[in-house]
């Protein structure tokens, strides 16, 4: 019986298909093998850049302010390089809430259309002027309020007592303050003060309120024995023995 051969075609196919894959770098032998670095193709993108985790001495923890359930404001801590600029930590209020707090109701008033365009700090630390995207300039009425009054009180975590000047593209604005009042900047966290949520102590201090042992103490306002002490008050014999002593 005559052994069939195969077609000379298909044999210069897996001939081809084997150099190409020894030309692609792919080993042929049936075991895995490391290529070596000098090998790879020229065109491969760079491997990505190593970020340097944030070390304890190297970062520094700041309060960025959102939106509660209860529609107050509330501080939320942000890590940040210790020598980082005010950009920096406004930038990390725009980025918003986590996925975390998010699910805890928490909230923003500043949408993903503003950006912070650039900053600056003068008067001593004493005013900070921001300047954003014409996206700010979309906020109106209590959405305006709250989102004025987190920037304010995010650049005041860092800078206590500043004034904020805000600015679209370069051009100083009017902002509402707590009671929806435009006002000309720099404005100051105190025009918004009712609208920070108020520390449990100072909400919550019956003790300091209803004090009634303070208030109704009987045995210091009616006390017969000193008040009606007929003995002390009555002594004719104390009384009508002074002509003798003459």
């Amino acid at each position: 019986m005559r052994r069939r051969r195969a077609p000379f075609g298909a044999l210069v196919a897996c001939a081809a298909a084997g150099l190409a894959l020894a030309a692609c770098g792919i080993p042929t032998q049936p075991t895995a093998s490391p290529i070596s670095p000098n090998q790879l193709p020229a065109h491969l993108p760079p491997a990505r850049p190593t970020v340097t985790p944030c070390t304890k001495s190297g970062c520094i923890s700041v309060d960025v302010y959102f939106v509660t359930p209860s529609a107050h404001l509330a501080p939320f801590a942000r890590v940040v390089p210790r020598d980082a600029k005010l950009a920096t930590v406004v930038r990390s209020l725009l980025a918003g809430p986590t996925a975390a707090e998010q699910a805890d109701g928490i909230t923003t008033a500043l949408g993903s259309d503003i950006h912070l365009l650039s900053t600056d700090v003068t008067a001593g630390n004493k005013i900070a002027t921001l300047d954003f995207s014409a996206g700010f300039g979309t906020l109106s009425g209590i959405r305006e309020v709250l989102g004025v009054a987190q920037v304010v009180y995010t650049v005041t975590a860092i800078m206590p007592g500043a004034g904020v000047i805000f600015e679209i593209d370069g051009a100083p604005i009017e902002v509402p303050v707590e009671t929806g009042a435009q006002a000309t900047s720099p404005v100051h966290e105190s025009q918004y003060a009712s609208l920070r949520t108020p520390s449990p102590s100072s909400t919550t201090t019956p003790s300091s309120t209803t004090t009634p042992s303070s208030t109704t103490t009987p045995s210091s306002t009616t006390t017969p024995s000193s008040a009606t002490t007929p003995s002390s008050t009555t002594t004719p014999s104390s009384t009508t023995t002074s002509p003798a002593g003459p």
